[in-house]
């Protein structure tokens, strides 16, 4: 432990309902020695596999893709955004385009009228005033068809960076799509060879030192098992006095000693 306090791992059997008692004791195990080898092979193992499954859960390519896609909605969003002011635009594009043509269609029929001269004096004098009208009109239309056009041209030329961008992105989505496939397939690859390596270990340890072990190993972030390193338990890292370590090394073999702080397993 960081602060030096020191404590003495305890011994038990294997079917000791608890873990934490402080008094060192020593029961029959079922091929403790060679069960203990082969558990800690086991831990290697699990470990592995529990890297394994946390990096397959957390690929650098899976944060890619998701970057991606988060960019793709954003341009989603601003097409949608742009796609609907050029719409306003459009509509009014359209009405003024029909507003004029019916200006032009009219003006075209006075016209006509005035050449056949069917017309009196003064309806040809009415039909000059209204064509005058109707072509301010015109003129006002078309001025305000150009003011349409001139707000169009901005908003389509982001549509055009809109698309630009969406298509790069979605060719880089392609891309780390198929990164993201090659990465797991190896993490797949490696955690298949793991498990298939853990299957044998497992049969060789005794039932009751199993069960044992894999209950630690749940309530303690996957390590229910630790070797004792120079005095100290690579579990909890808490360091033993010489003295307890040197009654640990002189246990009977047949005994399974726990680290009196954490509870594991510990393994001289």
């Amino acid at each position: 432990m960081a602060d030096g306090t020191s404590s003495s791992p305890t011994s038990s059997s294997l079917d000791s309902t608890s873990d934490e008692d402080s008094t060192p004791t020593s029961a029959p195990a079922e091929g403790p020695a060679a069960g203990l080898k082969q558990l800690l092979a086991l831990q290697d193992e699990d470990i592995l596999i529990d890297q394994l499954r946390h990096r397959r859960a957390h690929l650098p390519e899976q944060a890619t893709l998701r970057a991606i896609d988060a960019r793709l909605d954003g341009l989603a969003r601003d097409r949608a955004k742009v796609d609907a002011e050029r719409a306003i635009l459009s509509g009014r594009e359209s009405e003024l385009e029909r507003e004029t043509s019916e200006v032009v269609a009219r003006i075209a029929a006075i016209e006509e009228r005035g050449r056949t001269g069917s017309a009196g004096y003064r309806d040809q004098e009415a039909m000059a005033v209204e064509v005058a009208s109707l072509g301010a009109r015109r003129a006002e239309l078309e001025d305000h068809e150009l003011e349409v056009l001139e707000l169009s041209e901005p908003l389509d030329a982001e549509i055009e960076r809109l698309d630009g961008a969406r298509a790069e992105l979605t060719a880089d989505r392609e891309a780390a799509s198929t990164a993201l496939e090659a990465a797991v397939q190896a993490v797949e690859e490696e955690l298949a060879r793991a498990l298939a390596r853990r299957g044998p270990i497992e049969h060789e340890v005794p039932a009751l030192m199993l069960s044992e072990y894999e209950r630690i190993r749940g309530r303690l972030d996957g390590v229910g098992v630790a070797r004792l390193v120079r005095g100290t338990c690579s579990g909890c890292h808490l360091t033993l006095p010489a003295i307890e370590v040197d009654r640990l090394q002189r246990a009977p073999k047949d005994s399974i000693a726990h680290c009196e702080q954490c509870g594991r397993i510990l393994v001289p």
